[in-house]
């Protein structure tokens, strides 16, 4: 039995224990039975299995009564950041969080792994227990590390509050970047070469036939130079930042002409639609949350985008801005020349933060650097099968696998989400190209294996 089969069984197993099989077909017998069969058959088999529940009448109004509740709380939260804004902690209020922090962190026996664990040191919190950034954001190690020392299940453990952030607390952000980077061996005081998008009609399309990619996606992320990053930004500085980038991006023309939406008017069941459509972005993610990155919400996010949704920007959704190129098929060279023209073009106008040693910077330093990542949704099934050998070639073409519902889910019914894995000390024509040469290599090895070759 294949694992696909074997998933439909035991989904079936479950059904029949949970006596939905059951419900349903007393259901559809009775819809059977029925002399005069009614126009609405599934509002029918709806009424039969919940007689209490609402009518149609009744549920749009618990609906709009829950949406209303909703933008109450958001209002709510909002003023209430408003307040914790104007508490300003003491030296040693901060220093006290530092050291409980440092505690939990060091004395946590099952998440250990993370790189601020590894890298947070006493002699670092020491240094820099009083340190604070330049005015006027004045960031303190608490503002970095806050997440890191509440969720020791993180990777990374830190954010950067603002840009200053790298080189004020450059023994705890440096180690930590080179590390995960897999820079530790380069001795260099630049890790990140200048921008560079090469020559663009060198990236193909990689499946013309469309057996295997179900879409192509590059996305770079950017900051405003001049203000900080999520932990620090004010309400108001994410309403200018909207406002800059709202007027840079309608000002493209050709292929990336668009509109911008704002976040506050853009109705509950529509956002709930466009991010399952994966052109919108949510908040949720308790990393973040805990960083400080959704305070304010969702005043100063949005989006932009092409009638074709083949261009959009987010707007402070992690960093400032999210640009991101797609398409729903293999053409890599057509997704990767919109982006390079996007970027090109909102670069006229806007003036983005860029670091000596590390290039483009970002709110977490495992994105700085080129911050490009380039992805494929493609189905290799019969690749899928021999985990062995599909990760071998992952580690070999330095490519990220993961599930298309994002980070740490599985791969389904053979379709994957394959990215570059390297972010930093490489331009973003090497990347891409790399990209490139990766998937071809696998899906000649899946097409190998539909020929009857392969390994076993």
């Amino acid at each position: 039995m294949s694992s696909i089969e074997s998933k439909r069984v035991q989904y079936r197993k479950y059904l029949e224990r949970a006596g939905v099989i059951d419900a349903l077909s007393k259901a559809l017998i009775k819809l059977y039975e029925e002399q005069n069969k009614p126009d609405d058959a599934i509002r029918f088999v709806r009424k039969f299995m919940c007689e209490s529940c609402p009518d149609d009448d009744q549920f749009d109004m618990m609906k709009s009564d829950l949406e209303e509740a909703n933008k109450t709380i958001a209002r709510l939260e909002q003023e209430l950041e408003r307040l914790r804004s104007q508490i300003k902690k003491t030296p040693e209020e901060i220093a006290e969080l530092l050291e409980d922090g440092f505690k939990s962190l060091t004395e946590d026996e099952e998440f250990n792994n993370s790189l601020l664990r590894k890298y947070l040191t006493r002699e670092v919190l020491d240094e820099y227990m009083m340190t604070t950034t330049a005015p006027p954001t004045e960031a303190n190690l608490f503002d970095c590390i806050q997440s890191g020392t509440t969720h020791h299940d993180s990777s990374c453990g830190v954010y950067a509050a603002d840009a200053d952030s790298y080189d004020v607390f450059t023994k705890l952000f440096d180690p930590i970047i080179r590390d995960y980077h897999g820079q530790l061996e380069n001795e260099s005081d630049v890790l990140q070469k200048d921008n560079d998008w090469g020559n663009v009609d060198e990236i193909e399309n990689l499946d013309p036939e469309r057996k295997y990619i179900l879409s192509a996606r590059i996305r770079i992320a950017r900051n405003l130079d001049g203000y900080p990053f999520f932990p620090k930004l004010r309400e108001k500085q994410y309403i200018e930042i909207e406002e800059k980038v709202r007027g840079a991006a309608e000002a493209l023309d050709g292929e990336l002409t668009g509109a911008y939406y704002t976040m506050g008017d853009i109705e509950p069941d529509i956002q709930r639609e466009m991010v399952a459509r994966h052109i919108l972005f949510k908040r949720g993610d308790e990393f973040l949350t805990t960083a400080g990155c959704y305070r304010f919400w969702p005043t100063g996010r949005g989006i932009f985008h092409n009638p074709a949704e083949t261009f959009l920007i987010w707007v402070n959704e992690e960093d400032h801005l999210r640009i991101i190129s797609m398409a729903k098929c293999g053409d890599l060279g057509d997704v990767y020349n919109r982006l390079v023209t996007g970027v090109t073009e909102l670069e006229k106008s806007l003036k983005f933060a860029r670091h000596p040693r590390y290039g483009n910077i970002t709110a977490c330093p495992t994105n700085l650097g080129t911050t490009l990542r380039a992805s494929v949704h493609i189905r290799l099934p019969l690749l899928s099968m021999r985990e062995e050998k599909l990760k071998a070639m992952a580690e070999e073409l330095n490519l990220q696998i993961r599930g298309t519902g994002g980070e740490h889910t599985q791969i389904e019914d053979g379709v994957m989400d394959i990215s570059n894995r390297r972010r930093l000390g490489f331009t973003e024509f090497e990347l891409v190209k790399s990209l490139q040469e990766g998937i071809v290599a696998l899906i000649s090895a899946e097409e190998e294996i539909e020929a009857g070759g392969g390994d076993d």
